[in-house]
């Protein structure tokens, strides 16, 4: 099956316009042409490099060099098998009248000049792949230089509005612990003040997050194993996944892949971009975590892929979602993405967003190999 759609190239549309239709009226004019007529055959011997650059620049190496040989094989008849005494008795069909080394020579130069068209052409497409995704790699790490600068200026901001917050707070908690002491336990006020220390404590670890956003402290490094890294966080976010009823499945392939981070930083990198996972997936559905080595040209990376069977991302919020305060969900804080993404930062390494095929969406976390030794 694999052979049969690797040859239907031959059979397209383009190729019976461009390649098989020149090489059949050539093949028809030269067979028809009297032998009196020794420059129209040389013009329509040369007619024949047409379709096979044509070919090349159509199909590569394998489109120009099956276009010399089916040239070959409808040339060689012509050119010496109605040569001769008899030649006249073919009737209408006409021998071509040129010399036999030219004859020969042109048989040559069809397959050279497809070998090296063929190879010129398909240079030039590996040349121009290469720049398409450098490009793309490019603007890849545009978009982190750029989110990441967003970040910083938020997290700045972020960090003198929480400061700022963080003292009235503490006194609001104390006020209400000495009000609690001179209520009695029996009071209907009891009831308020309870509610009021909740909702205090509440706040107080909301600005926490906020505060682990803007000032993510400084990373303890150390060679971890990327394996291990992701068995620890599922593991932690487990209960939560099974509480929705949700399954996680992990696949990590080269157990040996080490990163030069913070165990800690990276397990809450992990968790976040986990919790996003599982909150977004239906009851019943599966998230699965999935390990790879990628060699790019801007290094090698461990790549951390989280995919989930949630209703994707929409264009307009592909970058957002990773803005401080930012959340599609009624009940989220928008803070869990933007704290992966910074954390991500301070290792060195990005995060890239993308829906799946068939609904959901999926998270690649890029972290730097640790040099080996």
């Amino acid at each position: 099956m694999s052979g049969a759609w690797k040859l239907a190239w031959t059979i397209s549309g383009r190729a019976l316009l461009f390649i098989w239709l020149p090489v059949l009226a050539v093949t028809v004019a030269h067979f028809g042409t009297p032998m009196e007529h020794e420059w129209l055959h040389d013009v329509l011997r040369r007619l024949y490099y047409i379709p096979i650059i044509v070919g090349a620049f159509l199909f590569g190496l394998r489109g120009a060099l099956l276009t010399s040989l089916v040239v070959t094989v409808l040339y060689l008849p012509h050119a010496f098998w109605m040569t001769g005494p008899h030649a006249h008795h073919h009737g209408m069909i006409h021998a071509d009248p040129t010399g036999t080394a030219n004859k020969i020579l042109e048989l040559v130069l069809y397959n050279v000049v497809a070998l090296v068209t063929g190879l010129l052409v398909e240079k030039e497409q590996r040349a121009r792949r290469d720049v398409e995704q450098k490009i793309v790699e490019m603007q890849a790490m545009e978009q982190q230089l750029v989110r990441a600068g967003r970040l910083q200026a938020l997290g700045e901001m972020t960090a003198g509005l929480a400061h700022e917050i963080k003292n009235p707070l503490a006194s609001l908690k104390a006020s209400a612990a000495i009000i609690a002491d001179e209520i009695a336990e029996t009071s209907p006020r009891r009831k308020m003040v309870v509610i009021l220390q909740k909702e205090i404590d509440r706040l107080a670890a909301l600005l926490e997050r906020f505060l682990a956003f803007a000032r993510p402290g400084r990373l303890t490094l150390a060679k971890v194993s990327l394996s291990h890294a992701v068995e620890h966080a599922v593991a932690l976010v487990k209960p939560q996944a099974d509480v929705r009823h949700v399954a996680l499945h992990v696949d990590m392939q080269g157990p040996g892949l080490t990163i030069q981070g913070d165990p800690d930083k990276l397990a809450q990198i992990l968790i976040n971009v986990l919790l996003n996972a599982v909150q977004f997936t239906p009851e019943l559905g599966q998230v699965e975590v999935q390990g790879r080595e990628r060699v790019l040209p801007h290094g090698r990376f461990a790549v951390v892929g989280i995919l989930d069977q949630g209703p994707g991302i929409q264009e307009s919020d592909r970058e957002r979602i990773f803005d401080p305060f930012f959340s599609t969900r009624a009940s989220g804080t928008g803070l869990g993405l933007s704290i992966a993404s910074r954390l991500t930062d301070e290792h060195h390494g990005y995060i890239e967003v993308k829906n799946r095929q068939g609904g959901g969406a999926e998270f690649l976390l890029f972290f730097p190999l640790a040099a080996s030794g």
